[in-house]
């Protein structure tokens, strides 16, 4: 078993959900308030239950993704793991041909890696995605050195 250096985080992404649920949950019931009160049918109210249904449902795939999906990094490979679906991917520093990082500079984001045999590995929402780049292409950088 190797030793993680760092996991990421998505501190910043829950911190956002807190702030943003309230209002999008308070805009649905206004909905709700206007469309049953317009109108009152069996299919606006089927339709509004769900709606509303959609609503948690997403909700809750957000947060159980922030809280399952863990990636941890090592010396020399990156561990991609979600304990309730059985996923374990390993990934070799060396194997990564390429780092994209979708919104630089944003608080948190979606890195993309790259393999060297063309397969895409997407990690959402993680805090720091610049500075985990910047770490990765560093660690390729020295074995390359060594290597040399």
């Amino acid at each position: 078993m190797v030793t993680p250096v760092f996991s990421i985080s998505r501190e910043k992404h829950l911190d956002h959900m807190v702030r943003v649920v309230p209002f999008i949950v308070t805009l649905y019931a206004i909905q709700c308030y206007f469309i049953i009160n317009m109108e009152k049918t069996a299919i606006a109210s089927d339709a509004l239950l769900f709606l509303g249904l959609c609503l948690i449902s997403m909700i809750s795939m957000f947060i159980t993704y922030d809280l399952t999906h863990i990636v941890n990094f090592s010396e020399n490979s990156i561990e991609i793991s979600v304990h309730w679906a059985g996923y374990k991917k390993t990934l070799s520093i060396s194997e990564i041909s390429k780092v994209e990082v979708i919104d630089p500079g944003q608080s948190f984001s979606t890195i993309v890696l790259i393999s060297k045999n063309g397969e895409k590995h997407k990690i959402f929402f993680i805090d720091d995605a610049d500075k985990i780049k910047k770490w990765i292409e560093e660690k390729q950088s020295s074995e390359f050195k060594i290597a040399a």
